[in-house]
């Protein structure tokens, strides 16, 4: 049975319009949003007291290095609290060595896990309750930040009246596998979650990021803080969610090199990463999934498709499609490191993403939850515990 031609036409229309509207939404927004490079170190305003929160579990191959990155921090009035969350490598040791004769960074060590809490949630809750910083940041033991980093970030945060404010850091990347696929899943998430939707206080559109996210404490608390969110995986985006709803200012932006992180180690790293998390991001729901695979099909992976089939006027569209997907990237290059030219490769990425979603229900359902740093969280659990 031959395909009609008005289904080419609907489909290229449908992909071009999609793409070509997000990034002059981009565009438009680009101006506005907090950027670490233009923020001034220095200004009139006083800075609160920073308590920075990182929970680490088995990161003796990272923690060290980024702790030193807090260390250097010139932020005038900050302390750091690291919890180690029943490691079984060397990870408490060595933030018991960076700690000692360092008044300002203190290790919070977790013996056991109770009932109802997912690890890091748990560990990021302790590090809350240990805090006793006006702002708080709750960032991953992978992270580096520059050493003016937070000073510009908290002041950005003060001038512009914000509770919450989640910054995009700089994705370390290597080989081209690896740069696609990132350069993809950033520009995906921003497509989701757009940051002029964020910064609108009328707006429901919420989002965050393990790398930063910086929190007014009393917003925090009102919040409920991380004992609102025990169970659920995606942690860091449902922290803002969990701040939308009462009522807190937020806003995203681009770090601009100042806070940086190797996300994950080639394709297969990053597939594995995605593959705890995506099924969990979709609310453990089996028609979430399978609605989000059809999308990536016919918005993504369908205008590459779509230039050697169907119609000359439909593959014009296709073409006018993976224009405006490399038009997005140069558009997020702040927060991405590849070539605006890897958006011609978003159709193979987006099958890959597609592929990583099946994995993520497959895998679920084959353990009955979610194993994650040698934990099993039973399905159930999480399902109830999702916010």
């Amino acid at each position: 049975m031959a395909i009609p031609a008005w289904l080419f036409w609907l489909i290229g229309a449908v992909g071009f319009l999609a793409w070509s509207v997000r990034a002059l939404q981009f565009r438009r927004y680009a101006g506005s949003v907090v950027r670490l490079d233009r923020e001034s170190p220095d200004g009139p305003e006083p800075l609160p007291r920073l308590s920075i929160v990182v929970p680490a579990r088995d990161e003796q191959a990272t923690v060290e290095q980024a702790m030193r990155t807090l260390l250097a921090l010139d932020y005038p009035d900050v302390e750091i609290i690291a919890v180690d969350d029943r490691s079984t490598d060397r990870t408490g040791a060595i933030l018991d060595g960076l700690a000692a004769g360092r008044a300002r960074l203190r290790v919070v060590h977790v013996r056991e896990l109770p009932p109802g809490w997912l690890g890091k949630n748990h560990a990021l809750h302790l590090g809350a309750q240990q805090a006793s910083g006006e702002t708080v940041l709750f960032t991953d033991a992978d992270v580096h930040f520059d050493p003016t980093a937070l000073r510009r970030a908290v002041r950005a945060a003060v001038r512009r009246g914000l509770d919450h404010l989640v910054l995009f850091p700089e994705v370390l990347v290597e080989g081209f596998w690896e740069t696609l696929f990132v350069t993809y899943f950033g520009t995906a998430f921003l497509f989701v979650f757009p940051p002029w939707k964020v910064a609108d206080p009328r707006s429901k559109a919420y989002v965050g990021v393990g790398a930063f996210n910086l929190v007014r404490m009393d917003a925090y608390r009102r919040a409920g803080g991380h004992a609102a969110l025990p169970m659920d995986v995606v942690d860091d985006v449902k922290l803002g969610k969990r701040l939308r709803e009462s009522g807190a200012r937020q806003e995203c932006g681009f770090s601009d090199g100042f806070v940086r992180v190797r996300w994950a180690v080639g394709l297969k790293g990053m597939m594995e990463a995605l593959t705890k998390n995506m099924f969990a991001s979709l609310g453990f729901r089996v028609a979430s999934a399978l609605s989000s695979i059809l999308t990536i099909l016919f918005l993504v992976a369908w205008p590459g498709a779509g230039l050697l089939v169907g119609p000359w006027g439909a593959r014009l569209l296709c073409a006018g499609a993976l224009a405006s997907m490399v038009w997005l990237v140069h558009i997020v290059r702040p927060v991405l490191q590849g070539s605006p030219l890897y958006g011609l490769g978003f159709p193979v990425a987006a099958l890959l993403m597609a592929y990583t979603i099946l994995r993520s229900a497959s895998r679920t359902y084959r353990q009955g939850g979610v194993v994650w740093r040698g934990t099993l969280y039973p399905l159930a659990d999480l399902r109830k515990g999702l916010v």
